[in-house]
């Protein structure tokens, strides 16, 4: 009993390493919370910082997540444990201990722990990602990946719990795109923000990226 605890607290504190704000703080001298959308996230790094910094930054978000896992696996722990350990590490990324319990939104260490569980889920759940992240955008993606992984893992025999693992974190994820929440306190258009952030991880609606030329 003794053991699965520190496992699970060493499994939030993988996630809570903020690869993404000391790389920027290393290499820039600038605080991460502070540049873009002020989330310690690789895309956030990706987009605001540098092409390679971010790059670095999501490798390491997916190295503790799979970290976390096969640490559970390593010592024999059920497949059911290793599903909470890395959920614990999408918590720890989300709300970091060592950021004041902030972070990022968790996907890439949890990319990691998926697959240290199941290569194949991931893999599927990938694709509606890479296709909607062409064509519109990757929030829409990332909930269509979710729903695949689930629908998936519960349809056939043997990937049941990479779908308990997509299907419990899909709480952190969606609790950490509706913040700020005190933005969304007492604002008139309080639903429209609520469905934007959740659906589109947005105030507002993206525009599609895919234009389809039409025939003269």
């Amino acid at each position: 009993m003794i053991e699965e605890f520190i496992l699970l607290i060493i499994s939030y504190v993988l996630g809570s390493i903020p690869f993404g704000y000391l790389i920027t703080k290393y290499t820039t001298k600038k605080n991460l919370l502070e540049i873009g959308w002020k989330k310690n996230s690789g895309s956030n790094v990706f987009k605001n910082v540098g092409l390679w910094q971010g790059i670095f930054t999501f490798i390491f978000d997916i190295l503790k997540g799979f970290l976390a896992v096969y640490l559970a696996q390593y010592f024999g722990f059920s497949v059911l444990f290793q599903v909470f350990c890395g959920v614990l590490t999408v918590v720890g990324h989300n709300w970091s201990c060592f950021l004041g319990f902030k972070g990022g939104r968790g996907l890439a260490a949890l990319i990691g722990a998926l697959f240290a569980i199941s290569p194949l889920v991931l893999f599927i759940a990938l694709i509606p990602c890479i296709i909607f992240t062409i064509i519109w955008t990757a929030s829409i993606g990332t909930l269509l990946s979710f729903l695949t992984a689930i629908i998936f893992s519960f349809a056939f025999k043997g990937y049941e719990m990479a779908g308990l693992l997509m299907l419990i974190s899909l709480i952190p994820v969606l609790i950490k795109r509706l913040s700020p929440i005190k933005e969304l306190q007492n604002n008139p258009k309080y639903k429209e923000l609520l469905e934007n952030r959740l659906i589109f991880d947005q105030d507002t609606v993206p525009p599609i990226r895919l234009k389809i030329k039409k025939k003269n």
